[in-house]
């Protein structure tokens, strides 16, 4: 068979690698989270911690901000997968049994 040939299981493996990914992403985003929440009002009361107060949410937002980015792309990428597995496993011919 000469030409170009996809074999779609492979992508459903790579999107759901990607699905993993991207759940790995959200646990650790959710652990961060938790991380900053518990942390946030042990800065200490001196010009330092105050000075990092005010600092940290524009801190927290844009690394919460890349993480949603990241974790987004992981899944536009997984969706993508997933739509060509299903395009090509529909341009697949079917298997013929012989006797």
């Amino acid at each position: 068979m000469s030409g170009y040939f996809v074999r779609f299981e492979a992508l459903r493996r790579r999107a759901k690698a990607y699905d993993r990914l991207a759940h790995d992403a959200e646990e650790v985003r959710a652990d961060l989270r938790a991380a900053f929440d518990r942390d946030r009002n042990t800065l200490g009361h001196d010009m330092y911690g105050a000075e990092l107060a005010k600092k940290l949410p524009a801190i927290e937002s844009g690394i919460f901000d890349a993480l949603k980015t990241h974790i987004d792309e992981l899944e536009r990428v997984a969706s993508g997968l997933n739509v060509n597995a299903r395009t090509y496993e529909g341009t697949e011919p079917p298997s013929v049994e012989r006797s």
